[in-house]
């Protein structure tokens, strides 16, 4: 009996441990999928396609859509051990009715109904445009867009030539737009108690968009102990989602939907890219399994602290990199400024390997985990300490975080940003190789 209640504390804990504010993983997608797609001599040299709205997409292809995701289900449920199946009664069937033919879709591949899919690009802020802008609203459902304010969004209208790379990598920020928000039993949505999804395994349900946690994250590579006290750890969705966006992507191209072939490729990219974020594969980057059962036997015995200080530690790092790498690719980009470590690491991959479905855990995670104890250490080691040592600090309160490249230099001289920059490049220059593979395993089709 006693060992039994002490499992269930163990899960109970870790379930806590894994529960962190930043679940959006690397910040501003566009900057890293960019320099990708555009060095791709397939996706550069790409005619410039017309842009077609969601439901004239759907509308048009209704029977041959409902086909793939049958097969997709049968494949998530033969290949993915945790999956959760599709609900019967959320099938796609081709009825004609282009009134609710976008939720029916929605509903289907079980994303939140309401996200927004509206015709536009994304740019950096500033660029002189004669387009119409929109607002960041207009393109996310999320409560905060503060950190949109980096881009201006621009319109697009029905029938207009829009570049292949543009398109992807507008696309690759809209998945943290809200569209795995809302999805499980304990989220308080009603679409969430019919997808089947269940109780939320982890991430913190009552953030904006916390809820979207076990589809961004992959915990693929904990212990063998860590993952007997808390198997939840093991039912998360990147791999659905990846796989999901890649057939969608094929099946628009191979019916002349190059629009939407090259959108939904941006959207599978995103995921792609998450599972190169160290904060997504592990747990607790930099604690030991001892350590953290360390920490769970004095949570048992009513010391909290330790809890609670791993967890803010933890939340205020993966933060601080994310800022960082921002940051610093932000004004790569805006300076074009390809001898950039991080944009090098991006633009001039090593050798292309063959796509296969086991790459996104086999490889991307499987990297980013190797990776997350140097990196939690450089963190610690060259990050202020005050944003990145004490568990007494909210990062997220603090307006002096967007001065952390500057701080950094001041404190530590170039060389740290140098040596945090070239980390980076590490952890993307897995995404660089295998978000390729991905790219061209789609357009070989």
């Amino acid at each position: 009996m006693q060992k039994r209640v002490s499992s269930r504390m163990m899960a109970a804990t870790l379930l806590i441990l894994a529960v962190t504010p930043a679940v959006l993983a690397w910040e501003h997608h566009p900057l890293i999928t960019q320099p990708v797609v555009s060095t791709m001599p397939e996706v550069a040299y790409a005619i410039p396609t017309m842009a077609r709205t969601l439901e004239d997409f759907l509308l048009a292809e209704e029977e041959g859509i409902a086909a793939l995701l049958a097969q997709e289900e049968e494949w998530a449920k033969a290949n993915l051990a945790w999956y959760a199946p599709c609900p019967v009664t959320l099938r796609f069937e081709a009825d004609g009715n282009g009134d609710t033919i976008r939720e029916r879709f929605f509903r289907a591949i079980r994303v939140n109904p309401t996200m927004k899919t509206p015709l536009y690009l994304c740019s950096l802020a500033g660029a002189k445009t004669a387009k119409r802008q929109i607002a960041p609203s207009d393109v996310s459902i999320l409560e905060d867009t503060s950190n949109l304010s980096i881009f201006d969004f621009l319109g697009v209208e029905a029938g207009d030539l829009v570049h292949p790379a543009d398109i992807v990598t507008t696309a690759s920020n809209e998945p943290d737009y809200g569209l795995d928000v809302g999805l499980f039993e304990d989220n308080g949505t009603a679409f969430g108690l019919e997808y089947g999804f269940g109780i939320q395994p982890f991430g913190n349900p009552n953030l904006d968009f916390g809820s979207q946690a076990p589809f961004h994250m992959g915990f693929y590579h904990e212990s063998k102990i860590v993952f007997f006290f808390a198997s939840f750890l093991k039912q998360s969705y990147p791999e659905y989602r990846i796989h999901l966006f890649k057939s969608l992507s094929e099946y628009a191209f191979a019916h002349g939907e190059y629009y939407w072939g090259w959108r939904f490729m941006g959207w599978g990219l995103h995921y792609m890219a998450d599972l190169s974020m160290p904060y997504h594969t592990t747990v607790l980057p930099g604690y030991s399994t001892i350590r953290m059962l360390i920490i769970n036997l004095l949570n048992m015995l009513g010391w909290t602290t330790p809890q609670e200080n791993a967890l803010q530690l933890v939340s205020n790092r993966h933060m601080a990199l994310e800022i960082f790498e921002g940051d610093l690719l932000a004004q790569a980009t805006q300076d074009h400024n390809t001898l950039d470590t991080v944009m090098a690491a991006l633009m001039q991959p090593r050798e292309i390997p063959a796509y296969t479905d086991d790459i996104p855990r086999g490889r991307l995670a499987e990297a980013s985990h190797g990776m997350s104890k140097q990196v939690d250490k450089e963190i610690a080691k060259y990050m202020p300490s005050e944003f990145v040592s004490d568990p007494d600090v909210e990062l997220m309160g603090l307006e002096e975080r967007y001065q952390l490249v500057e701080m950094i230099e001041a404190d530590y001289g170039p060389g740290a940003v140098n040596t945090l920059n070239r980390m980076n490049a590490s952890l993307l220059s897995s995404f660089a190789v295998y978000g390729r593979s991905y790219v061209l395993a789609i357009l070989s089709e």
